[in-house]
Order: structure tokens, then sequence, then C-alpha cells
């Protein structure tokens, strides 16, 4: 049971993720607008350049926090096994990546793209290396001690 609630982060993540995904287009791209002319202003200079910088940097965000959050999961259950946890956590972020797509694919003016899957897989695998390397890093400082 205790290795079971170290996921509740990742599956809180996943919810967070189906949540965004099952906005229509119009919603998705209002609130997209919102985050962008807070950060870049008034001003409608390369504006469209920047929103798309915002959406896609957001896709890579969230699913770099899923991989972070499924490798703190897999922790628990691959403790010693750094391979598995890598394959595992990995793994997992990106088949949530191409089912989140697939549900994308339903939402009305939304569209199920490839190039998405690829920026949340590359996103997922980060975090899940980001992950890791915190942990071989402290676990090197304990050692040290």
């Amino acid at each position: 049971m205790k290795k079971l609630l170290r996921f509740i982060p990742a599956f809180i993540i996943m919810a967070v993720i189906f949540f965004f995904s099952a906005q229509d287009a119009d919603s998705s791209t209002q609130l997209s607008d919102s985050i962008v002319s807070i950060t870049a202003g008034e001003e409608n200079v390369g504006i469209r350049f920047f929103t798309v910088i915002v959406r896609k940097g957001a896709h890579f965000l969230e699913y770099a926090a899923l991989g972070a959050a499924l490798c703190f999961g897999f922790l628990g259950v691959f403790p010693e096994k750094r391979f598995r946890l890598f394959g595992f956590s990995s793994l997992s972020g990106i088949a949530y990546a191409v089912t989140d797509e697939i549900h994308q694919y339903f939402v009305p003016g939304r569209a199920c793209m490839a190039a998405d899957v690829l920026l949340d897989g590359f996103g997922a695998v980060a975090g899940v290396l980001a992950v890791m390397l915190c942990i071989k890093v402290f676990r090197g400082l304990g050692k040290k001690q």
C-alpha cells in the first residue's frame, strides 16, 4: 500500500493533464492567450511565435513533472534497479502522452498530433532523468560523509 501512495503525485498530474486536454480549442486558446498577455504584455510583435512557445513549453513542462512523479513512484518499486526505474518511468510517461493525444482527437477543435507525443515524451524522459540525477547526487553526498 505504501508503494502505491508514492504514485499519488503522478495521478494528480495525470488528472490535470486530462482536464487541460478535455478543453475545446477555444478554451485552450483563451487560456494560452491569457498567459501570453501576462508575460508578453500588450505588444503584438511576435505574439504568435510567443504563443507557440508558451503552448509547447507547457506541454514539455507538464510531462517533465509527470516523468518526475512517475520516477518517484517507481523508485518505491525499483529502488536499486536504475535501468528498470528509467524504463518503466519513461515508458509510462510516453504511454500517457499517446493516450492523451488520442483523447484530444475526440475533443471538438483539437487534434491528435505525433509532434506533441514526441514533445511530451521528451518532457517525460527529461523529468525522469532529472530525478535520477538528483538521486545519484544525493546518494553520492551521503556516501562521502
